[in-house]
This record gives structure tokens, C-alpha cells and sequence, in this order.
């Protein structure tokens, strides 16, 4: 494997899993071997359905279920199921997982769990994985009232700690009247580049076509940027 993404968000149900699933069927279309991972999922209690929804949209669906990565019962952030008494994560292991499973892919798309500050334990969050598997990050928000507020708090404090985004990915959950502006205050605000996904049909291939509409494919490096 020589290259991949980290996908998170401002937070949860901000559509980090439809944008993989597009990124990961986009990239299986055009001949790259895809290990689409989520390596830490809460409210699990049989099968770990986004892990499935995105490994499916590489065609390996097997790898939802590799061994060791980190799957919780209860539907709340990983350091509160270890409260309420559920194992305890420890990263290295989750980080060794996500390695051994993406191992003898070409690409490895990962998708965290609620935003980049969800606590795994007493001392570390989601953006501590991000830095461990030092992969490239791109940041999930939702083109509606209130993603500037919650996307420029996100950026720069993951910038505190020395993780810089490539990317914010605006999806069309709750757009209103601020989403035709929200994108260029953004860009402007952060000097990052940023893209708007459209509305899609729950179908692997529209996500797909719709990820590649928003101008992203050259994150798979499936071609060059173009201006947003």
C-alpha cells in the first residue's frame, strides 16, 4: 500500500460514510485495489453496518470484519462504553489492525468514528489514530447553518496539535440558505480547499459519480485538481 485517506468529521451523521463509499467504489472502478476500513465503531450490536457499508463499496466486505479492530455495543463514544464497562481501546492495537488488514492493498480509505475529537480513552482522541497511521485527512461537515463556526473550531484545533486537513468536504445534509456561500467562506477563512458534494441515491456507483462531480477523484489520484 503507498497511499490513503482519513476520513472524519465535525461530528456525527455528517455523511463521513457516504463519502467513503464514494471515494471507495470510485476508486474500485477504475482497477485500484481498495481497503476501505472503519477501524473504531460504536453501537454495534451484530454486524458493524458502516465498516460493512464501505468495505462493500470496495468489493470486500470480509474486511469489516478483520481481526482487531475495535467494535462497541453501546452508541456512544469509545471512553464512555469503557465507562459504562466495556473493554477498554488501546490504539496501538486498533493501529496494528488497520495495517495488517489494509496490507497488500493499493489504497486505504479509513473513516472514524463521530469527529476528530471523540475520546477513545482518558488521555486520547479520534485524531490520535490520525496521527498514528499518518494518513492525509479529510474533513466531513454539512452544508447548512452552522458548518463555519464547526468547521473553522475543527481546523484549528487539529492544526494545534500538528494535523493539517486537505481537504473539507461539504455533504447536502440540511442545506439551506447559507449552503451556496458556506464553501467559499470556508475556503477563505482556512485556505483549504473545499468541495461540495450534491444530493445522491443510497447506491454505491451514485456516490461514486457524485464524488467524482465534486471534482475529488484527484485524491484517489485518479486525475488533477480542479477548481472548486
Amino acid at each position: 500500500m503507498n497511499r490513503g485517506l482519513f476520513i472524519s468529521g465535525t461530528g456525527t451523521g455528517v455523511g463521513k460514510t457516504w463519502l467513503t463509499r464514494g471515494l471507495a467504489r470510485l476508486a474500485t472502478n477504475a482497477g485500484i485495489k481498495v481497503a476501505a476500513l472503519k477501524p473504531i465503531e460504536t453501537g454495534v450490536s451484530g454486524h458493524p453496518e458502516d465498516a460493512l457499508r464501505i468495505a462493500r463499496a470496495a468489493h470486500r466486505p470480509e474486511l469489516a470484519f478483520a481481526p482487531g479492530l475495535a467494535r462497541r455495543e453501546r452508541p456512544v463514544s469509545p471512553y464512555a462504553a469503557q465507562l459504562a464497562g466495556e473493554a477498554p481501546i488501546d490504539l496501538d492495537d486498533v493501529r496494528r489492525a488497520t495495517e495488517g488488514a489494509a496490507a497488500h492493498s493499493d489504497l486505504l480509505l479509513v473513516e472514524g468514528a463521530g469527529g476528530l475529537f471523540v475520546p477513545i480513552d482518558a488521555t486520547h482522541d479520534l485524531i490520535a489514530l490520525v496521527a498514528a497511521l499518518d494518513l492525509p485527512l479529510v474533513l466531513v461537515a454539512p452544508n447548512r447553518l452552522g458548518v463555519l463556526s464547526d468547521a473553522i473550531a475543527t481546523v484549528l484545533a487539529a492544526r494545534t496539535v500538528g494535523i493539517e486537513p486537505i481537504a473539507i468536504v461539504l455533504t447536502p445534509i440540511g442545506r439551506d440558505e447559507s449552503s451556496s456561500s458556506n464553501a467559499d467562506i470556508l475556503a477563505e477563512r482556512l485556505q483549504l480547499e473545499v468541495r461540495t458534494l450534491d444530493s445522491s441515491e443510497d447506491d454505491d456507483d451514485a456516490l461514486a459519480a457524485c464524488v467524482a462531480k465534486a471534482g475529488l477523484d484527484h485524491l484517489l489520484g485518479l486525475g488533477r485538481p480542479t477548481r472548486p
